[in-house]
């Protein structure tokens, strides 16, 4: 009776998978890439390109986000200038040929490098970077600080907040990785496949009841993300339920929660040109601390700025696009101007 039992279990479970494989190349032709996906040394990278002007903006997503969170900003920001927000390796519809999962700050300013390259942009440009992603600029920026017109840093991760994580932090960052490995695995067997199905059509109560399966916490961070996707095009969160549906997307998101602490010491030896301008974006639920540790990185710039976003959360750029749009708007009028060095202590704001 047991061998028996296992036999059906096993049988149900490679017919799942065989049916989420199916699925998932009919979502590939269903949804295919909205930008265009360039072939660049390590693999081949997604990009999405808007507008016309100079100079060019580059997005940078946040930890397990992708070019199509920025798509709202995005279409602000083209009416006046050439945009461009792009999937890192692993992510969205790029992809890495390197069989190491593990993420560096190295090899991810070393992606971006390669992007910018190939797309043969114009210098000097702009860079915005959402969250974890500052931490990817910051390591630009070092590099290539002369082909920078500025920076914006949207409520930006700081390495103080991660660098010793607490016994509480570490929970979280190993629940986050479990979390992420077990959602490979569901996605694997098509079981989340089903539930944003369901939850597209309105059931939220059998999707919860797989959610509670792993736990309050991943209840109220999953319902949490879902209410922030709801602020962007509806065509856009069906191209994002498709990517969730795929199991590399949360490998990928497991190997960049792994690497968070290694990261944020990193970071904590680095820190961006002071000839770079900077204008960072805080969000208004922002703690004190973390409110000081922005202000801190807007200080060290020569023109620093640092604007509390007081109606947003930590999605700004959904929240308030009008003030990354600005913050933009700032740095690319003041390319037509010779800097002045008394710009720094006028221009900064909390």
């Amino acid at each position: 009776m047991l061998i028996t039992a296992l036999i059906l279990l096993v049988s149900l479970l490679v017919l799942m998978a065989l049916v989420q494989l199916i699925c998932a190349r009919i979502d590939a032709r269903r949804f295919p890439a909205p930008g265009r996906v360039i072939r660049v040394p390590g693999g081949e990278t997604h990009v999405r390109e808007m507008g016309a002007g100079e100079p060019p903006v580059v997005l940078e997503a946040g930890i397990a986000a992708s070019s199509l969170n920025w798509i709202v900003l995005q279409q602000h920001l083209a009416e006046f200038t050439t945009t461009c927000s792009y999937d890192r390796a692993g992510l969205g519809w790029s992809r890495s040929s390197s069989r190491n999962g593990r993420f560096s700050l190295c090899r991810a300013s070393e992606d971006l490098r390669a992007l910018v390259v190939a797309l043969k942009l114009p210098q000097p440009y702009i860079l915005v970077a959402h969250s974890f992603g500052s931490y990817i600029i910051a390591e630009y920026a070092q590099r290539y600080a002369g082909e920078l017109a500025g920076i914006v840093l949207v409520d930006p991760l700081t390495p103080e907040e991660w660098m010793q994580p607490t016994r509480e932090q570490r929970w979280i960052l190993r629940r986050g990785v479990w979390f992420s490995r077990a959602g490979g695995v569901v996605a694997a067997l098509g079981v989340l496949r089903l539930c944003l199905w369901l939850l597209q059509r309105g059931n939220r109560e059998a999707p919860r009841g797989v959610l509670r399966l792993f736990g309050k916490k991943a209840t109220e961070t999953v319902e949490h993300i879902l209410s922030e996707l709801a602020k962007l095009p509806p065509d856009t969160v069906r191209l994002i339920r498709a990517r969730w549906s795929t199991s590399k997307f949360f490998w990928t998101m497991a190997a960049y929660i792994q690497s968070v602490p290694a990261c944020s010491v990193e970071m904590a030896e680095r820190q961006i040109p002071a000839q770079v301008p900077v204008t960072v974006l805080s969000g208004g639920q922002q703690s004190a601390i973390r409110l000081e540790e922005h202000a801190a990185i807007a200080a060290r710039s020569l023109r620093g700025r640092h604007v509390v976003a007081g109606k947003s959360a930590h999605w700004i750029h959904l929240d308030q696009p009008d003030l990354v749009v600005d913050a933009v708007r700032e740095l690319a009028d003041h390319l037509q101007f010779t800097p002045e060095p008394t710009i720094h202590e006028e221009g900064r704001r909390a």
